[in-house]
C-alpha cells in the first residue's frame, strides 16, 4: 500500500516537471543492454547538450519518476523520501535553469503494461531497443513470450509520427517491426543499416591484456569515421555506440562531434572488465546481470579475447575456467534456458563452476553432452563456489564469471582479486531492486 501511494506521488510530481520543462525524452528498453545504451547515449550528447539519464538501474515506475524530479534513490530511508517530495515541490515552483533539455530514461519491461505506464508519464519523442531476447527475461509476469517481446517493442510502436525510433538491425525481434513503426527509423548495426559498424576488432596498446579495446569503423550516409576505444571491447558495447550515434546525428551532431563525446564513454561496474586475479590469473568480469543472450554475448567476448591473446603472446594461457550462476526470472522458461546455454560453456571451458539451484539442469545436460565430470563442479551459493575456487586458481587460468543480481556473483570476484581494496572501483554490490 506505502509502495502504491509513493508510485503515485511520484507520477503525479514528474508529470508536473515534465509540464513545467518540457525536456525532450529518449527512452531507451530492451532485454539486456539497456544501461550500457544509455550512458553510451549521455556521452555522445553531454558536451553539446543539458543533458542528464537515469542513475544506476533505476527503471521502473518509481525509478523513472525520481530521475525526472531529480530525486535520490531512497529505498526504504523515510527521511529520503521527504526530501525527495519536498525537492520536487521546489523544481516545479522555483524554475532551475539547469534542468537538462534531454533526459536519456531507461525503462525496464518487467510486467504487462509498464511499457504504456512510461509512454503515457513521459512521452518520448525518441525510442531506442537495445536487444530483444527470443527466451524473455522477466517472464515470471508473463504468459508468452510475444508477450514480453510486444511489451519492449510498444517503446518504439507507440511513438508519434514526428518521433524516432533507433533499431537494431542485427536482432530479429527488433527488425521485425520496423514496420508497423509510425515514426522515423534509424537503423544500426554490423549488417544492412543506416549507422553501419565495420572493421571492428579488439587491440591491446604496448602487449598489454590490461590496455585492451576495440577498433570500428561507423558508416553513415557516405560518410565515415574511424573509432579506437580504450577499455572498451565486444559486440555488446558496439551496439551501444552506435545506438548512441544513430542518436547523436538524429539531432544533428555530425560524426566527429559524436566521436569526441564518446571518447569519454566508460564501461559501467561490473561489465566487462578485465581484472588481475590472485597467483597471476586473469578474470573477465561480467557479474551484474545475466540471460541466455547476454551469457552467450559474454562468451563470445571471452573467445575474442582469447583469439587476441594467442595471436599476439598477451597472456600465457593455460585454462579456461567459466564460473557461471543461474539466471533468475525466466519463469516457465528456466529449464529449457539452462539446458541451452550447456553446449556454448562445454565449447569454452576446461573447467565449469555452476552456482545456483537452476544450475542443475546446466550440470546434467554438460554430463550429458561428454564433459569430463570431474571438470565440472556445482555449489549453492557464490560464496561456496569463491571458497573452492580460491583454493584451485593458478596462473595461466583465464576465468569468466557471470550470473544474475540475486547470484552475487561479485562475490565470487571479490574472492579472487588480487587487489581486493580496489572491488569499488569494478563491481556492483547492490542489492537487486
Amino acid at each position: 500500500m506505502i509502495r502504491k501511494i509513493i508510485q503515485y506521488l511520484l507520477w503525479l510530481e514528474a508529470k508536473l516537471i515534465l509540464w513545467r520543462y518540457h525536456p525532450l525524452i529518449i527512452g531507451v528498453s530492451g532485454s539486456c543492454g539497456k544501461s550500457s545504451t544509455k550512458e553510451a547515449i549521455y556521452y555522445a550528447l553531454k558536451n553539446y547538450f543539458l543533458v542528464d539519464k537515469s542513475s544506476e538501474n533505476l527503471n521502473t515506475e518509481i525509478g523513472v519518476p525520481l530521475t525526472i524530479i531529480r530525486g535520490k534513490d531512497a529505498k526504504r530511508n523515510i527521511y529520503l523520501w521527504i526530501y525527495n517530495f519536498l525537492h520536487a515541490i521546489f523544481l516545479f515552483v522555483f524554475k532551475d535553469k539547469n534542468y537538462p533539455k534531454i533526459l536519456i530514461l531507461e525503462m525496464s519491461e518487467d510486467h504487462p503494461g509498464i511499457m504504456k505506464y512510461f509512454f503515457n508519464l513521459t512521452h518520448p519523442k525518441i525510442g531506442v531497443i537495445s536487444w530483444i531476447n527470443q527466451i524473455p527475461v522477466h517472464a515470471v509476469f508473463f504468459n508468452r513470450a510475444e508477450e514480453v517481446h510486444q511489451e519492449i517493442q510498444n517503446l518504439v510502436i507507440l511513438l508519434p509520427k514526428d518521433g524516432i525510433a533507433i533499431i537494431n538491425t542485427d536482432n530479429d525481434l527488433s527488425r521485425e517491426i520496423i514496420n508497423k513503426i509510425r515514426a522515423k527509423v534509424i537503423t544500426h548495426g554490423f549488417k544492412n543499416a543506416d549507422v553501419l559498424i565495420s572493421d571492428y576488432s579488439l587491440f591491446a596498446e604496448e602487449k598489454n591484456i590490461f590496455n585492451l579495446g576495440m577498433t570500428l569503423r561507423i558508416e553513415y550516409q557516405g560518410s565515415y569515421i574511424p573509432l579506437k576505444l580504450k577499455n572498451i571491447f565486444g559486440k555488446p558495447q558496439a551496439y551501444a555506440i552506435s545506438a548512441a550515434i544513430a542518436i547523436g546525428l538524429a539531432l544533428d551532431l555530425n560524426l566527429v562531434e559524436i566521436a569526441e563525446g564518446l571518447g569519454e564513454y566508460k564501461v559501467l561496474k561490473a561489465r566487462t572488465h578485465l581484472i588481475p586475479a590472485i597467483n597471476s590469473a586473469l578474470i573477465l568480469d561480467d557479474s551484474y546481470n545475466s540471460n541466455p543472450d547476454a551469457l552467450k554475448a559474454a562468451l563470445e567476448t571471452y573467445e575474442e579475447i582469447i583469439n587476441l591473446m594467442e595471436k599476439e603472446s598477451l597472456f600465457n594461457l593455460k585454462r579456461r575456467i567459466l564460473v557461471i550462476g543461474s539466471m533468475n526470472e525466466l519463469g516457465k522458461y528456466t529449464q529449457k534456458a539452462h539446458q541451452e546455454i550447456a553446449p556454448l560453456l562445454i565449447k569454452n571451458a576446461d573447467l565449469i563452476f555452476l552456482v545456483g539451484e537452476y544450475t542443475k539442469t546446466t550440470l546434467e545436460e554438460c554430463k550429458k553432452l561428454g564433459f569430463k565430470e570431474d571438470n565440472i563442479f556445482w555449489f549453492k551459493d557464490s560464496k561456496e563456489a569463491a571458497k573452492t575456487l580460491k583454493e584451485i586458481i593458478r596462473e595461466g587460468d583465464f576465468i569468466l564469471i557471470k550470473g544474475s543480481r540475486g547470484i552475487h556473483m561479485e562475490e565470487v570476484t571479490l574472492a579472487l582479486m588480487q587487489e581486493p581494496g580496489k572491488a569499488k572501483e569494478y563491481l556492483s554490490f547492490e542489492e537487486p531492486k
